[in-house]
């Protein structure tokens, strides 16, 4: 570009619906873009109505009011803004973006490579676009040349098409992608690595404006991007936080590119916090075991929530040692929660007396493990009725996969936080956790893991074999290494899954929205 212009890349938090909440947030973010100087100031893809908004878009008042906001904000622009909405033209709605300045929307470019897999519908809601996204626009004190695109129009390669080619022939001066791409593990490289190979000979800068936020069991990270005309990668936003970046596109800035742990705690965090600040609630209770999991889940809530937010509750049985109870009340302590011990086993014993002595089942059948899990669930639903409290779950991947969990037990809840980490993954980011706090008692990673639902029971799986194997099964369907025994136990299982809490996405591949099995499958190949 022939003259230095500054650029506001506004990373924000929308929710989805919340149409004047979205308005409202716009504007203040394009008035501090202002107060810093900006030339041109972009925000991230749907951010009128949030992503993503799914069958909302069915509502024709909500794209109408999102478009009548759109023009009430026009209307105060000054400097050129691009904003994420919902456009509506002869019955068919497209995800596009507006380019406002000067009182009035100036250009509106309609998405044209629509995701239709993985979490992903957008076929079912917008029609395609069929024109390139260059329009002139006044920055500073001189036109240019700027193309906008929106999210998967970069990720032409899962469309067999080429529009990085047909934008090159235009010879931007800059180009603008407006995205709402979800985190997953090294998500932010593959954006990094994606843009140098398909722009890197356009010889213009790249701004990159993501989504941040938690919307369901989809999170979004941000990490913005800016590119110089040499594709050096001169300034990111921050990870999982909204974040204003100002740029000049042309000399660096320091930031950073954080671990993959540090992401996925950071993503947990987000999604846990998101889902209950956006729903309305601020308390959680969590059943505390003594077990891996159930104190990761506490750890990663009392980071979201705040330690005075968090009830924590042991509820032993017969059959819980002491150890567990020991490190459940030392867990508690180092985080400084609220910490209850209701003793299971008197109701037990009456469902003992009951099921075994009334009805005849024999002492020995699952009966009597599973029945323990769904006491413990009832008093911690008695529990969050009784505060305004959301139930926390606490299983993982490899446990849900393999149907080692109780359906109306451990299952129950309102969110599943660590659902999409294996077992293996649970250990790995307790150990990282504690390196940066010392939360998690060391007696609670080094123990055999167990349920302790019957005498001297232990989890009967090799997870350090097992967990990789299983993981990989469910992100292709299919992995030799893996028998047909286990196959048949996650086919079998999906029932379970299909009523469990949402599960915080944080791979390639989750259960949940993302992967749609049917629930009754006799194919086992």
């Amino acid at each position: 570009m022939s003259d230095q212009i500054k650029v506001a890349v506004c990373q924000v938090n929308p929710i989805v619906g919340d149409i004047e909440g979205n308005y409202l947030k716009i504007i203040d973010f394009y008035n501090e873009s202002l107060a810093k100087g900006a030339d041109l100031v972009v925000f991230p893809e749907l951010v009128s109505v949030g992503y993503p908004p799914q069958d909302l878009l069915y509502n024709s008042k909500l794209i109408e009011k999102n478009i009548e906001l759109l023009h009430s904000f026009s209307k105060q622009s000054t400097i050129p803004a691009i904003i994420g909405y919902v456009n509506s033209f002869e019955e068919k709605i497209f995800n596009s973006a507006a380019v406002c300045s000067n009182g009035k929307i100036d250009f509106s470019y309609d998405k044209m490579l629509l995701p239709n897999y993985d979490i992903f519908d957008e076929k079912r809601y917008f029609t395609p676009g069929k024109s390139l996204g260059e329009v002139i626009i006044k920055i500073g004190h001189s036109e240019k040349k700027v193309v906008i695109q929106i999210c998967e129009d970069l990720w032409e390669d899962l469309h067999d098409s080429k529009l990085s080619s047909s934008i090159m022939k235009l010879n931007p001066d800059l180009i603008v992608n407006i995205s709402a791409s979800p985190f997953s593990n090294e998500k932010i490289q593959s954006r990094i690595n994606l843009i140098k190979k398909q722009y890197s000979n356009t010889n213009c800068p790249f701004i990159y404006c993501n989504l941040v936020g938690a919307q369901d069991e989809i999170i979004f990270d941000g990490n913005s991007l800016i590119f110089d005309k040499d594709y050096n990668l001169i300034s990111k936003g921050k990870a999982f936080v909204e974040d204003l970046l100002i740029s000049n596109l042309a000399d660096s800035k320091d930031f950073k590119i954080s671990s993959d742990k540090e992401n996925l705690v950071n993503a947990l965090e987000l999604g846990i916090k998101d889902y209950f600040t956006k729903s309305g609630h601020k308390k959680a209770v969590i059943g505390l075991s003594g077990g891996i999991d159930s104190a990761l889940v506490a750890v990663l809530t009392v980071k979201a929530l705040g330690k005075d937010n968090v009830s924590l509750i042991s509820m032993p049985s017969r059959f819980s040692s002491n150890h567990s109870k020991i490190d459940a009340l030392q867990l508690a302590q180092n985080l400084e929660c609220n910490f209850q011990t209701v003793d299971i086993d008197p109701i037990f014993q009456s469902y003992i007396n009951l099921l075994g002595v009334e009805l005849n089942i024999n002492d020995q059948s699952i009966v009597f493990e599973n029945i323990q899990s769904r006491i413990r669930a009832n008093i911690l639903m008695a529990l969050s009725n009784n505060d305004n409290a959301l139930v926390v779950a606490t299983g993982n991947k490899t446990e849900i996969a393999l149907g080692y969990s109780t359906i109306y037990g451990d299952m129950s809840g309102a969110i599943l936080p660590i659902g999409d980490l294996t077992k293996i993954e649970v250990y790995n980011l307790c150990n990282y956790l504690n390196e940066h706090g010392n939360h998690i008692p060391q007696n609670i990673l080094d123990k055999t893991p167990s349920a302790e639902l019957s005498p001297n029971q232990v989890d009967p799986f090799d997870y350090d074999h097992i967990s990789p194997i299983v993981d990989e099964f469910i992100t292709s369907n299919h992995n030799s290494d893996l028998s047909n025994s286990f196959k048949k136990l996650i086919l079998k299982n999906e029932f379970k899954r299909r009523q469990a809490p949402i599960i915080l996405r944080v791979s390639s591949k989750s259960f949940g929205v993302g992967r749609r099995m049917p629930i009754i499958n006799n194919f086992n190949e």
